[in-house]
This record gives structure tokens, C-alpha cells and sequence, in this order.
């Protein structure tokens, strides 16, 4: 077993399909709620307040994987890579002597 229906509480296999919400803060490490069909995730939305949500088919880690996981190798719930763009070095901009303009007191 890998985890257990955030709902219904029926033990969800390593490497079966799964139900995810797609709300980040149902998403967070902490959080992560999983669920075992549509239905059960339908049933959570009566406790959270999700103005507009549905739900996303995702496939459990494999049980190697998973073992990586509780070792603290890799994360789980997998986020999105962002690529890194390179930007070309930025070179400072001198402006020059500075004037500097004094009032005499009068």
C-alpha cells in the first residue's frame, strides 16, 4: 500500500492511478490529498471552499521511488521544473561626474 483514500480511507496501490485536486493547498507536501475515484474527491469539496477546482487523474509513485521519498532523496507531490533562461551579464552604467548645486544662505 502507498497511501490511503484522503476520503473513503480504501488503500491506494504504488503505481495505480489516483485522483488529485487540483487546489495548490490541497497539493502541498503536508497536505496532499489523494484520492481513490471522482466521487471521493466530490466529497471534500463540502468541507474546503474551493472557488472553482477539478480533479486530476495522476499515477502513484512506484514503490523504489517512494522509498527514495521517505529517505529524503527526492519530493513528492513532483512540482513542475521551471527552466532557468540565462540572461546576458549586465554591465553598470556609469553617469558620469556628479554636480552637486549648494544654496548660499541668504
Amino acid at each position: 500500500m502507498w497511501k490511503k483514500c484522503s476520503s473513503c480511507r480504501k488503500p491506494l496501490s504504488f503505481e495505480q492511478n489516483y485522483w488529485a485536486c487540483n487546489v495548490s493547498t490541497c497539493n502541498r507536501p503536508r497536505t496532499f490529498l489523494a484520492f481513490c475515484t471522482v466521487s471521493c474527491w466530490d466529497a471534500h469539496l463540502g468541507m474546503v471552499r474551493h472557488r472553482e477546482s477539478w480533479a486530476e487523474e495522476k499515477k502513484a509513485p512506484s514503490e523504489a521511488f517512494w522509498a527514495k521519498v521517505l529517505a529524503g532523496e527526492e519530493i513528492f507531490p513532483l512540482r513542475p521544473v521551471k527552466e532557468k533562461v540565462e540572461e546576458a551579464p549586465v554591465k553598470p552604467v556609469s553617469s558620469g561626474p556628479k554636480t552637486v548645486i549648494r544654496r548660499k544662505p541668504s
